[in-house]
């Protein structure tokens, strides 16, 4: 038990890593430093220099390798050598969107990020290995650990469509919303193997406001980054028309009105939930990390509206909204009671 709870911490801290890193992406306009996906302008591991990608008579190409001719992005029918002239009928032009530009840094910060999502579907597989093994124990695990497998294929789709669409908006929302449900299903899973650790069989007894409350705290925190995305987006939009940094803020339309207006009301159930929870030793833990994260949100939230926008508190007002969500996820499944579907062992 003790190994499949230790890889199920490495995913969900994986899960953040790869949050991290895709924030840096956006935060650094790299989303497009590969054009192409799974690969990087065709090559398993990407060029370094923009020479790599021109055409070069008596330079061998292989099947599906890219070039950037005549600006536009042109991929390889089979493997061959250059000759001195382009010939159409060994290149098929790559028409999925017409972004043909070379940036090193771009490329490799949007590989890195690639690569941690690699590495998380890595971890998920041992960690299907290592739930099917204690499925006797509980099959909840083996359940979990599959769904979460198929949620991060999901989000490599939909990472696949945001290339292809050339970072449209709502792609890059929904990868926003898929990764909160990763975050339940892995902390659900850990809270099950803990309960099954320490032999946990009765609930924690809360009332119902108590466990309305947890529960509303995940519904608006749920709606706040949701929010927080278009907020982000129309931050975006804004750079690159040239909008400067310090005339942003007043270009914000009324969802950033809302979004600031949602605060108010995660305020008012952490309140509550504190009041009514922090005589519980079980809660004790995560409450203060949830008072912590909350007076943290709220600072990078004012940096970010009154200081132009530093492109340093992007990822961490990001982050820390995530781990705050985080948390009330965790609050609320702290009082839901154990759940175990045993299979018999015939």
């Amino acid at each position: 038990m003790k190994g499949l709870k230790n890889i199920s911490w490495i995913v969900l801290i994986n899960i953040f890593l790869v949050i991290i890193a895709g924030s840096i992406v956006r935060m650094t306009g790299s989303g497009m430093g590969c054009p192409d996906w799974p690969k990087c302008f065709g090559h398993i591991i990407p060029p370094t220099m923009e020479s790599e990608l021109a055409y070069t008579a008596g330079k061998e190409f292989n099947k599906g390798q890219m070039v950037i001719q005549d600006e536009a992005l042109w991929v390889a029918n089979k493997k061959f050598v250059a000759t001195d002239l382009f010939n159409l009928k060994d290149w098929t032009k790559y028409t999925k969107h017409d972004y043909a530009k070379f940036n090193a840094l771009h490329t490799w910060i949007e590989y890195i990020n690639r690569l941690f999502g690699a590495l998380l579907g890595l971890f998920a597989l041992i960690m299907i290995v290592l739930a099917a093994r204690k499925r006797k124990v509980n099959s909840w695990f083996i359940i979990l650990s599959i769904f979460q497998l198929f949620l991060i294929l999901f989000q490599a789709w939909l990472g696949k469509l945001t290339v292809d669409t050339n970072l449209n908006p709502y792609m890059i929302t929904y990868h926003m919303m898929g990764v909160t449900v990763m975050i339940i299903v892995q902390l659900a899973l850990l809270s099950l193997i803990n309960k099954e650790i320490k032999g946990v069989d009765s609930k924690t007894k809360t009332t119902f406001l108590t466990k309305f409350f947890s529960a509303l705290a995940v519904v608006l925190m749920f709606i706040q980054i949701v929010l927080g995305t278009q907020v982000r987006q129309q931050t975006d939009v804004m750079f690159k028309s040239g909008t400067p940094r310090e005339l942003i803020p007043e270009g914000f339309d009324w969802v950033f009105l809302v979004h600031r207006s949602f605060s108010i009301l995660i305020v008012v159930s952490l309140v509550y939930l504190f009041l009514k929870l922090k005589s519980i030793p079980k809660f004790k833990r995560p409450l203060v990390f949830l008072v912590s994260l909350t007076l943290a949100e709220i600072l990078f939230g004012i940096i970010l509206y009154y200081f132009e926008m530093p492109a340093f508190a992007q990822p961490i007002h990001l982050l820390l909204s995530l781990l705050l969500y985080a948390f009330f996820v965790e609050v609320y499944i702290r009082q839901l009671p154990k759940i175990s579907y045993k299979v018999i062992d015939k």
